[in-house]
């Protein structure tokens, strides 16, 4: 749909460097590990594969604008829900198929569940962000919209991970849903005009939480 607009090859042109940036990123915390020195060996290893499974998404996206701002859109699948059946639907085929997409589905909920750790623990914060350099209302106004952004972070992980659990369960490739098939769930229940929109409001204080911990990012031991 942007690269549709007047200016939305240009735009996605000037994207695909910051997703590269930002894969590279994730691959160098794989790589060398978060420079928090206050986790366990267990939540060190589930950082490191987090990390690895965000580097692969940022490459894919960055690779998908590039395209598009090329005009390569016949190379892009737009459809994630559709692609994300179509990988649950080889999981399936192979062998050890069904426990291995059990493992994909777990992971994604041990995501949505260490989000939701950090929508109520305040140390969390302190220990990723120079909140020493924050003033009292600069530190306020980052918990708030930290908790609101991990809370629907938190909430479409939750989705994604039941609905890759129950293809598994069901051996059915057509119950597994991306990120906007799992928006679309929230969408088909009562009321759910009034929720998707609450989460909505929760995405873009996921987006404004992104540029604060750019700004104030702890990136070294200090």
């Amino acid at each position: 749909m942007v690269a549709r607009t007047s200016i939305g090859r240009v735009a996605l042109g000037v994207i695909a460097p910051g997703l590269v940036a930002h894969a590279t990123f994730c691959a160098a915390l794989m790589l060398m590990g978060e420079p928090h020195a206050d986790r366990g060996p267990v939540l060190r290893a589930i950082r490191k594969i987090g990390n690895a499974i965000s580097a692969l998404i940022y490459f894919g996206l960055a690779a998908t604008a590039t395209a598009l701002s090329l005009g390569w859109g016949a190379l892009v699948h737009t459809d994630k829900d559709a692609e994300t059946r179509h990988w649950s639907a080889r999981v399936l085929a192979a062998p050890f198929g069904r426990p291995l997409l059990f493992a994909v589905a777990a992971v994604i909920l041990i995501a949505a569940a260490v989000a939701l750790v950090r929508v109520f623990w305040p140390g969390d914060a302190r220990r990723r962000l120079r909140v020493e350099e924050m003033s009292e209302r600069q530190r306020k106004t980052v918990a708030a919209v930290g908790r609101i952004a991990f809370l629907s972070r938190a909430t479409v992980l939750a989705i994604i991970g039941y609905f890759l659990g129950w293809a598994a369960i069901d051996r059915a490739p057509r119950e597994a849903r991306g990120p906007g098939g799992a928006l679309h769930a929230v969408w088909e229940h009562p009321h759910g005009d009034v929720l998707l929109a609450m989460m909505a409001g929760g995405l873009i204080a996921f987006g404004a939480y992104a540029l604060f911990e750019a700004r104030w990012c702890r990136l070294f031991n200090r």
